[in-house]
């Protein structure tokens, strides 16, 4: 077991010195806006956002992100709907996207429009400038960039989730301490924000991270049960529990109880953005069904 662990270190780091699957930062502060207020961006962001209230599918989904693209027509440097862009290009790498490679564009598009306006905030976009990374400056952040500093975690996650072969993970795995970064930052300006959404990325920062990176198992679970508990009305937190932990975990019994429950609610009686609520209880009904494929008739 010493020999094999010792290659797999040394392959690791040949792999490293190569860059090969290296996850690289490039700052997007010079394609930062001005901010524009006026009454028609206001209007034109109140239309994005009612069209995303009915947007079940891909059409209405993309839709909708034209809708909010309208906005950045009138206004670049619109706070909430670059926010919104980066949560909803989220979605359309994880919902409706199955090549990695076009999930990547998805997930690290949505870190852009978070930066993007999280440079709404003048100190941060000058402190990014002078050269500091964005987790770097986000003591410069303030409760208004809270959900573009909770996107950003988010999109990390699933790029590494989603997107990363296994050797870009183990290379690229201190990236979660960048989220934790940011996640320590909404909880010093805004700790009630989220609805048990920040709870469930620390979550998962802790349970993915090693415990020689800081990882930890009892505490990824414990933010986990935080979630849920502030996460009431939301189905969030109850479907990552079914889908991530008691999955990664072998807990396949609770995993479908989760799951199960997920699926059977109805999507008008959940605050989730309504997009995000489609494919919570759409995705529950593949896990229960890949879940229940592979045990047979053990249910």
């Amino acid at each position: 077991m010493q020999i094999k662990n010792s290659v797999v270190v040394v392959l690791l780091s040949l792999f490293m010195l190569s860059g090969c699957g290296k996850k690289n930062w490039h700052s997007p502060w010079q394609d930062a806006g001005l901010a524009t207020d006026s009454t028609q961006v206001e209007m034109l962001y109140a239309e994005a956002r009612e069209k995303l209230e009915h947007a079940a599918d891909l059409e209405s989904l993309m839709a909708s992100m034209e809708s909010m693209q309208q906005v950045l027509a009138v206004d670049p440097a619109h706070r909430e709907a670059l926010a919104c862009l980066g949560n909803l290009h989220i979605l359309l790498g994880t919902a409706y996207t199955i090549d990695r490679k076009v999930k990547n564009v998805h997930f690290r598009q949505a870190m852009k429009y978070c930066e993007l306006s999280m440079y709404s905030n003048p100190q941060f976009r000058m402190a990014v400038k002078d050269g500091k990374k964005p987790w770097e400056a986000s003591h410069t952040l303030q409760a208004e960039d809270a959900p573009a500093m909770l996107f950003w975690v988010i999109a990390l996650q699933y790029e590494f989730k989603e997107g990363m072969t296994l050797p870009a993970k183990i290379i690229n795995v201190g990236w979660l301490h960048h989220g934790i970064t940011f996640l320590d930052r909404i909880e010093q300006v805004d700790p009630e924000f989220g609805n048990g959404a920040v709870e469930f990325a620390y979550s998962i920062c802790y349970l993915a991270l090693p415990s020689l990176l800081g990882g930890d198992v009892s505490l990824g679970k414990a933010y986990l049960e935080k979630s849920i508990e502030r996460g009431k009305g939301y189905l969030l937190p109850t479907w990552g529990k079914g889908k991530y932990f008691h999955q990664v975990t072998g807990d396949l019994k609770s995993a479908r109880k989760d799951l199960l429950w997920v699926a059977s609610q109805k999507p008008e009686d959940y605050k989730d953005l309504y997009p995000w609520r489609m494919h919570f209880i759409a995705d529950a009904k593949l896990q229960l069904d890949a879940i229940d494929h592979a045990n047979g008739e053990e249910w």
